[in-house]
């Protein structure tokens, strides 16, 4: 069911960094857009909530620091796929190791951000903002989207799939849509309503009473409902139209994985999907976590490589990138619960037919702790940087407050 906060644009005024620059930025999107270097990019978040035990995800197998720290947990070399002398995948990401082997898979290690929080929610808020001091309201690409110039007719060019709208899709203006599910999204009849144009037809009467210019929140609500209908009308017609090249596992991640599939396979490259994001629940992995993370690395393995394969097959690759991140990482040592607790630097993976693939950042040292957790070596923000100025094709030192060192994962 689509509701007020599910499809939504923030109207409330904000004195935050978007707003700052609006002409800066509006100015280096619409060179982008008018060069057509970023119109038929997609950008796909993947948010691996709970944070992720990075160590064991890509795991120093080498380093007797990791076997001194991990005694119980740390997982036996010869079941682990090594990518090089020092790293190795978990034995549950073989089908990423394929990836990683086609050199389309980046491995960003050590990132996070000084004085870090080990909350869930400030981490998230601080990764979906851009913003380690929790001063903004609106998110990163909330404002990547207020500052593009062709929103008009384009209710999809952002989509989370999920029941709630993520704070990194957070805009002051532009409409970003929550897809909870492709079948229902949209107005739905009423109890009592014949049929969903029933429904529309009342709402656009009461809505009528708000139209004159002087009555509070009519362009609101104008805005909102045209927006709705739109957005309903272009994901039924791309679900139509859809013909998946690979059979995707019967999961919720690789369901929403589809969901984007199909926003990126628009025949128009006007209302082609520019950010889309799925989230996957799971990794606070203070117990069980042996069991636990490996069924979640196999999901997540899974369903992106029956993503990336459906790409592929629709002569999409060099379009679409794949960028997976989590709030944190996981302290260095085991625990008493067969679980790993809050730490601090973590992992980020690209996937994509245009990334340079291999190891980016300094993996940080397993000696050299701060009060036993990783000291990060790459800004978050300069991963930002890099995907806004050479995907987006948007002026990141206006979208993230001042400019980070780009890394070299992707092509100029």
């Amino acid at each position: 069911m689509m509701t007020r906060s599910s499809f939504t644009n923030r109207q409330t005024p904000l004195v935050s960094l978007g707003a700052s620059v609006p002409g800066v930025f509006a100015r280096g999107v619409a060179a982008a857009n008018n060069e057509g270097s970023a119109r038929n990019k997609t950008l796909v978040i993947v948010q691996l909530a709970g944070g992720v035990d990075g160590l064991n995800t890509v795991v120093p197998y080498k380093d007797g620091a990791y076997r001194d720290a991990r005694p119980q947990m740390g997982l036996p070399a010869e079941q682990l796929l090594p990518l090089n002398e020092r790293a190795a995948l978990h034995p549950a990401l073989g089908k990423l190791k394929d990836l990683f082997d086609t050199g389309k898979v980046a491995i960003v290690e050590g990132v996070g951000y000084p004085n870090p929080t080990y909350s869930h929610f400030k981490a998230m808020d601080i990764w979906q903002a851009a913003d380690p001091q929790g001063s903004l309201e609106n998110g990163w690409l909330g404002r990547y989207f207020d500052g593009l110039t062709d929103l008009q007719g384009h209710p999809l060019a952002g989509a989370s799939v999920g029941s709630r709208l993520p704070k990194a899709f957070y805009a002051d203006k532009a409409p970003v849509a929550a897809i909870a599910n492709e079948q229902t999204f949209g107005l739905q009849p009423a109890l009592g309503a014949k049929d969903n144009a029933e429904r529309t037809a009342t709402l656009l009467k009461m809505y009528d009473a708000y139209r004159p210019a002087n009555m509070p929140y009519a362009a609101l609500l104008d805005t909102t409902l045209d927006s709705a209908q739109a957005a309903s009308a272009h994901l039924q017609k791309a679900a139509g139209a859809y013909k998946p090249s690979v059979q995707y596992p019967q999961t919720p991640l690789a369901s929403g994985f589809r969901i984007l599939a199909e926003l990126i396979d628009s025949s128009d490259p006007a209302t082609r999907l520019r950010v889309g994001q799925v989230t996957v629940p799971g990794f606070d992995t203070h117990t069980n976590q042996p069991a636990r993370l490996e069924a979640l690395l196999t999901e997540t393995s899974d369903a992106i490589s029956a993503f990336w394969t459906d790409v592929i097959g629709h002569g999409q690759a060099d379009d679409v990138l794949v960028m997976a991140w989590s709030e944190f990482g996981r302290r260095v040592k085991e625990n008493a619960q067969q679980g790993t607790d809050h730490g601090s630097a973590g992992l980020m993976f690209l996937l994509g037919g245009q990334v340079k693939g291999g190891f980016y950042g300094a993996p940080p040292s397993l000696k050299d702790l701060d009060d036993g957790n990783l000291r990060f070596t790459t800004d978050f923000r300069s991963v930002y940087a890099t995907v806004l100025e050479r995907w987006l094709g948007a002026p990141s030192d206006a979208l993230l407050g001042k400019r980070f060192d780009q890394l070299d994962f992707l092509a100029a």
